[in-house]
């Protein structure tokens, strides 16, 4: 017999029935809803946003390991003079000097090619694509384990500088790089972060100490990532005993203010 609401009891399927048989409505959904594919409505949501947290943080421990690298910290024991280099810098004269030089040029015009340099410096053709300034007598040394190019002084490894091109992707930051190499860093004996700072044009500049036996206790580093006109990035490094933190500070701005990339 029909009931309000449309629904009568059937004593031959032996269950209610609706008018029309329309269908009874769903039963009301759990909470929270689940997603098409998921499992429960929670941990489905969660499983949806924690893999690319991991993968960014994946990303993140590669990326510092990898930055980590560019920098020559030594391992704290000593090591024989740096190796003779086989293909050393070649020095750049400067402009108006040589055999075909016009009689009223300058040893000091500043060109692309041949910068002007301090009279303790000279520039240098580095097969690694770039010319740069550095210390008078210092020679290309192959007997090292990190990236790019060094330079020292024959038989004295207490002070170096470095260059090498910067392949992390442009979406990073320059100081956001040195700011997780330093984290990266902060393993080393002694690790003490000194400052890190903007610098005009894009670049960045982080200065940096440790304990290194080759720098007779204590070595400071000043590392300057810059941006070239063509837009590539380039990191060079002075490093050396911290008590003449001076000579490290000259060095790398002879080395900045005369870098030229081929």
């Amino acid at each position: 017999m029909a009931t309000g609401g449309g629904a009568h009891w059937n004593p031959q399927s032996q269950r209610w029935e609706w008018a029309e048989q329309t269908p009874p409505p769903p039963p009301p959904p759990s909470y929270p809803p689940r997603p098409p594919g998921g499992g429960q409505g929670g941990p489905g949501r969660e499983r949806s946003w924690r893999v690319p947290l991991l993968v960014a943080l994946g990303a993140a421990v590669v990326g510092s390991c990898a930055v980590a690298g560019w920098f020559v910290l030594g391992d704290g024991e000593p090591k024989g003079p740096a190796a003779a280099p086989s293909a050393p810098g070649t020095p750049v004269p400067p402009s108006g000097t040589g055999p075909d030089a016009s009689p009223t040029s300058s040893s000091t015009t500043s060109s692309s090619a041949s910068p002007s340099v301090p009279p303790a410096y000279t520039v240098v053709r580095d097969d690694g694509g770039f010319s740069v300034a550095v210390p008078t007598g210092w020679e290309r040394s192959h007997d090292e384990t990190g990236s790019g190019s060094f330079y020292r002084r024959p038989g004295d490894r207490s002070a170096l500088v470095q260059i090498f091109r910067v392949t992390e992707s442009d979406a990073v930051g320059t100081c956001e790089l040195l700011r997780t190499s330093s984290q990266a860093l902060g393993n080393r004996p002694g690790y003490q972060e000194v400052s890190l700072d903007p610098v005009s044009g894009g670049s960045c500049e982080l200065v940096y100490e440790y304990d290194n036996q080759e720098s007779h206790g204590r070595r400071r580093a000043i590392e300057r990532i810059t941006v070239a006109p063509d837009g590539r990035r380039w990191a060079l490094l002075a490093a050396g005993p911290a008590a003449d933190g001076t000579a490290v500070r000259a060095n790398l701005t002879a080395a900045v203010e005369s870098f030229r990339p081929e």
